[in-house]
């Protein structure tokens, strides 16, 4: 298990405006649907009418509720909510890109459970999480075998009437270890 600290130092204005018009637009038609809901149990049980009736013997003139209204206002005031609370998110975003050129931003800790697996020839020993009785540390898994790289012979170029004959520009060195196909490109070090 190792420990790292991270820093949030920018967030991406577009993808701040990106994932705040979605997420907002998803929030509607969940408020939307558990509104549609609340008016069927509502209609259901009569509630409207019973408001009516004790509205109309206080005084009042008239007394309508149209469910096609309510909805269409509630829609309205639905996307006007989400443009502005999109707009708000995209502020934020640019402010805290403000706020982090001058602190540093925001650091997080995090807790990497994967194991750390060694490098032939480094001393660290490849650690693994505790998931259970007899788990131990996880060995690398053998490599496939590897070319000889010390028998390669370099190529010779024929002679040319510019120049001498030139070696090949790609030789490997033998002191340079080379990737097999089973290691990692980005390994922990």
């Amino acid at each position: 298990m190792a420990r790292r600290r991270m820093a949030i130092k920018r967030l991406d204005p577009w993808s701040v405006l990106k994932f705040g018009a979605v997420a907002n637009l998803v929030l509607l038609a969940v408020f939307l649907l558990v509104m549609g809901v609340v008016w069927f149990i509502v209609d259901r049980l009569e509630l409207v009418e019973q408001a009516c009736e004790i509205a109309l013997e206080v005084g009042f003139a008239s007394c309508a509720v149209s469910a096609s209204g309510l909805f269409q206002a509630l829609l309205l005031l639905g996307l006007l909510w989400a443009v502005v609370q999109t707009a708000v998110l995209v502020f934020l975003a640019f402010l805290h890109n403000l706020i982090a050129d001058l602190t540093g931003g925001i650091v997080l800790g995090v807790v990497d459970d994967t194991p750390l697996r060694t490098e032939p020839g480094s001393n660290r020993v490849a650690q693994a999480a505790a998931s259970g009785p007899g788990s131990g540390p996880i060995s690398r898994p053998p490599s496939p075998p590897r070319a000889d790289v010390s028998t390669t012979q370099p190529q010779q170029r024929p002679a040319t009437a510019n120049g001498p004959a030139l070696e090949a520009s790609r030789v490997p060195d033998p002191s340079v270890p080379s990737r097999s196909d089973g290691d990692e490109l980005f390994a922990e070090r």
